[in-house]
């Protein structure tokens, strides 16, 4: 008994210094700055992180029930890449950076001067996972107005 305290302890001691040093991994590795990885940014900012970039393309994915595909050009099979980020040949990626300066017009040309309670548009205001919004939609699948 007296011998399998001090193993226990350091078990729990070496499991413990294992997690920190995982965590600062982690750490280092999860806020990558642009590295000169991205190419054609028009939109955003040339200093945008990867994880950013990659959080506001899944967000637009979402918002329009699609996949990265739908804006961005496939690469030849046995690229490296499976798709070419950077060319601008899908009229649909046309489309969507004219939509996003609507929404940041509309947000700060607009709802920011009106808006008391600091709401604003999204691509999903509109879209709601479909890639053309529908103009028919019925009152019951907007969302509800602001309490007050």
């Amino acid at each position: 008994m007296k011998l399998a305290r001090p193993i226990v302890v350091a078990l729990t001691v070496s499991l413990f210094l294992a997690a920190c040093a995982a965590m600062q991994q982690q750490k280092a590795q999860a806020a990558r700055a642009d590295t000169g990885e991205f190419h054609n940014l028009q939109l955003f900012p040339q200093n945008i992180t990867h994880d950013e970039l990659i959080a506001n393309m899944r967000g637009f994915a979402k918002a329009l029930g699609t996949r990265c595909d739908h804006c961005h050009v496939s690469n030849p099979p046995g690229s490296k890449e499976q798709l070419d980020f950077a060319s601008d040949a899908k009229p649909e990626k046309t489309s969507a950076r004219a939509m996003m300066r609507m929404v940041h017009s509309a947000n700060n040309d607009y709802l920011a001067k009106l808006n008391p309670h600091g709401q604003m548009v999204t691509c999903n205001t509109c879209h709601r996972g479909h890639t053309v919004p529908d103009a028919n939609a019925s009152a019951e699948s907007a969302p509800p107005p602001p309490p007050g």
